[in-house]
């Protein structure tokens, strides 16, 4: 079912509902006004047999030829209503000579014989609706005065059937006015719909939808937009990665090529030339494998299944330098000013300051110590090294980039763009800038933890 037609259908049957709420009450209240002006009439009427004595026989018998059974008393003809008296046996006592005999129950008997509150409800007597009352009189006994009620059951009739045409009527123009409204405001989600429909067809991502309103629609419509904006941009940047991974791949095969080819004829060298041989080899496989281990995951999203959590960058800077001084054999000094706790991804924070430190170790003097400085929720990695020329700094976080001091050492030029895509997955920020007394300083600054993450961290034991 289209949103079209949903709309639609929800605004007639609410309309609809409430329209029969309204002939309901309209109905009830124009029975209550009926209703209560016919029992004012009776009570009216009752006056003459509750002001006037009564002196009716106890088990007193009814007597068809005369309208009063008792001399004085207050008679019973009235071109109005039915009348009719009660013994205080709860007998008929008198009424009037061919007039329709109005019913006697319990209760009407009950007030006959003791008396109480006057009371009215309506009844039938033959093919007539009555409003009736029956009300004690001063010395017993009681009167029933009934008073016909068609025509007002007529009127009502004639009301419910108006107001249900009017209801109906209502109805139809109410959905007529729901679907033509509808339709107006489904429009440019129809449009929306046609556009996504045609972008996911021919994958064209540069035809952006013309935003003219400035309600949801067009905050959707402007989503969309933006939507379109990063597709093109993904795009753009994975034909980029493709370009760029083709020229760098073809370096190191060239060499693999040309070496492959010399150990071919490797029976015309010494051992000395055969080793110096495979080592060439040996060090362009390891830079291949090296590349396509960094185009991989750059490639892919970094936002893995790897849960956010509290991670503490002192921490993280303690078992980066560690396994970095293991494997380089080099001088790392971990200083930690108050460490913060920030929320992420550890291993891939591992993998930012891994790689910074990477950089730093490649291009100090192996002499001379790499410092990691932990302060708040930055990390500070110093090298001593011959620092990057001012106008490569700008550059050096885009993909394959190496400036022309970092040509002469192995490297992809990946590692900054990888430190850069986790830095900004986390919310943060990485710079690099020249150390006073030469080498780089390499800056990545996280936010803060928050409140709820502070005091998870805090109630999780250390081991």
């Amino acid at each position: 079912m289209s949103l079209r037609l949903r709309l639609t259908l929800v605004v007639a049957t609410t309309f609809a509902l409430v329209v029969v709420g309204c002939v309901y009450a309209a109905h009830v209240s124009a029975r209550h006004q009926l209703r209560a002006a016919t029992d004012t009439f009776l009570r009216q009427r009752s006056d003459r047999f509750t002001r006037a004595p009564n002196n009716f026989p106890h088990g007193g018998q009814p007597d068809p030829d005369r309208d009063n059974d008792h001399p004085g008393g207050p008679t019973l003809a009235d071109p109005d209503a039915l009348t009719q008296l009660l013994s205080s046996r709860g007998t008929v006592a008198s009424y009037i000579a061919g007039q329709p005999a109005l019913p006697v129950d319990a209760r009407d008997r009950a007030i006959a014989q003791q008396g109480g509150a006057p009371r009215f409800r309506d009844v039938r007597v033959g093919d007539d609706s009555y409003r009736m009352l029956t009300i004690a009189l001063p010395g017993g006994g009681a009167a029933q005065i009934a008073r016909g009620i068609d025509a007002d059951n007529a009127l009502l009739s004639t009301i419910d059937t108006r107001l249900l045409l009017i209801a109906l009527a209502g109805t139809v123009i109410a959905a007529s006015l729901a679907w033509f409204i509808a339709r107006r405001m489904t429009r440019p989600i129809e449009e929306l719909t046609a556009s996504a429909t045609l972008v996911a067809t021919t994958m064209d991502f540069d035809h952006p939808i013309a935003v003219t309103r400035n309600d949801e629609i067009g905050t959707l419509a402007t989503g969309f937009n933006r939507m379109l904006d990063a597709l093109r941009t993904s795009r753009e940047q994975q034909r980029r990665l493709v370009m760029d991974a083709s020229h760098e791949l073809r370096t190191p095969l060239t060499a693999l090529r040309t070496n492959m080819d010399l150990l071919r004829r490797a029976h015309t060298y010494d051992d000395a030339q055969r080793a110096e041989l495979l080592g060439a080899t040996d060090v362009e496989l390891r830079e291949l494998t090296d590349l396509v281990s960094e185009l991989v995951e750059l490639a892919t999203d970094t936002r893995s299944e790897e849960v956010v959590l509290p991670v503490d960058l002192g921490d993280v800077a303690d078992r980066v330098a560690e396994r970095q001084e293991r494997r380089s054999h080099r001088t790392i000094t971990v200083t930690k000013d108050d460490p913060a706790v920030v929320d992420g991804r550890v291993n891939l924070l591992e993998r930012a300051v891994s790689n910074l430190l990477d950089n730093a170790l490649k291009f100090s003097p192996p002499d001379r110590p790499v410092d990691v400085v932990v302060r708040g929720t930055a990390i500070e990695v110093r090298d001593r090294g011959e620092g990057i020329p001012p106008e490569d700094l700008p550059h050096v976080f885009d993909r394959f980039y190496r400036s022309t001091t970092a040509r002469r050492v192995p490297g992809s030029g990946l590692g900054l763009a990888i430190v850069e895509q986790i830095v900004e997955l986390h919310g943060g920020r990485v710079t690099l800038a020249a150390r006073a007394g030469g080498g780089i300083v390499a800056r990545l600054e996280l936010p803060a933890a928050t409140a709820r993450a502070r005091h998870t961290a805090d109630a999780t034991p250390s081991n």
